[in-house]
């Protein structure tokens, strides 16, 4: 007897555009805090599964994560060892000793990064929203001390929640942002591997430079252009504290075609290193639709996107998402 499967979908608030943006100097607003956007809809999408291929018995996360951006790897964390329980998730002895050297070797073992660098820790308990802070959030850096390579943590009662909204952390500028202005370490190593020389080099002849919106286009064009360039990556690591019941992460790999929805880039405010120039300004994106009509009485056209998640993850199972990677300039997705 054959089984009926039902087709599970998830509800997503969409950024209505043409409702207009506050969208003022972001250099005004609290760290890590988005323009005011005015209007918002709900609209479904299909969402698959991705629970099969990763129980089936050739799962190699590794070239799920080269196929799709994203990857589930099996970890045991330390953080959930009866010796810590008297610990706070939050405890920063905790994270630095325990989970972040975790973190670097897991990623070291499947990607084959010669230098892993770890960035700060979210974590994430309240209800979603549609900011990534509230109004009250200053970020975690004392100015008087931001000369430190150490990842500056962001706890449970910073106001930080998971957001609702489909959403874009790292865009090709803000990679080339936060290598250069983020920490000194990165910075160094982005120099030494050739990275920022490379960028720069593009860019050499032209009229803006490599940490410049006008930029994206031809490094895209010409960084891999006859060979690969030196390459680097962002990735985002999500471990859920317990079994996820309901609202879990969806993921949708980047593509070129968004049907109906439309990237809206904006720039967030970050803490900088002082000796790189202190705070800067990175690149983001949401994903919205044109007007409130869109997707009423049918489904919104999302053109090549699809949304994948992994039904009841485990703190156990280590969602690996790419964010960025230069080896993928210039191809079309």
């Amino acid at each position: 007897m054959g089984s009926l499967d039902a087709q599970i979908h998830g509800k997503f608030n969409l950024f209505v555009i043409d409702a207009g943006v506050d969208d003022a100097d972001a250099w005004q607003r609290p760290y890590l805090t988005t323009p005011l956007f005015r209007k918002f809809v709900n609209r479904s999408f299909p969402l698959i599964d991705i629970r099969p291929n990763i129980s089936s018995p050739g799962y190699n996360p590794a070239d799920l994560l080269k196929s799709h951006g994203f990857g589930v790897l099996n970890q045991k964390s330390a953080l959930f060892d009866p010796s810590n329980a008297h610990l706070s998730i939050d405890d920063e002895e905790l994270l630095h000793e325990t989970y972040y050297p975790e973190i670097c070797d897991l990623l070291t073992k499947t990607t084959g990064a010669k230098h892993i660098f770890a960035q700060p820790a979210l974590h994430a308990r309240r209800a979603g929203s549609n900011n990534h802070a509230d109004a009250n959030f200053r970020g975690t850096v004392n100015h008087h001390d931001n000369a430190t390579n150490v990842p500056k943590h962001i706890p449970a009662g910073a106001g930080v929640g998971p957001a609702r909204l489909p959403h874009l952390d790292y865009t090709p500028l803000s990679a080339r942002q936060c290598i250069r202005f983020y920490r000194q370490d990165i910075e160094q190593q982005a120099r030494e591997s050739g990275v920022i020389g490379a960028e720069d080099g593009i860019c050499a002849d032209l009229p803006f430079s490599a940490t410049s919106a006008e930029a994206s286009s031809v490094i895209a064009e010409r960084y891999n252009r006859g060979e690969l360039g030196p390459r680097y990556a962002a990735y985002s690591v999500w471990r859920p504290l317990r079994t996820v019941q309901r609202d879990p992460l969806c993921i949708a790999p980047r593509r070129t075609d968004t049907g109906e929805l439309v990237e809206y880039p904006y720039d967030l405010r970050v803490p900088g290193n002082a000796g790189l120039g202190g705070d800067f300004l990175r690149e983001v994106a949401l994903l919205g639709v044109q007007g409130e009509d869109v997707g009423v009485g049918s489904a919104v056209d999302a053109g090549a996107l699809n949304w994948y998640y992994v039904s009841k993850q485990t703190r156990e199972e280590v969602l690996v998402i790419k964010f960025f990677d230069s080896a993928a300039l210039c191809r079309d997705l």
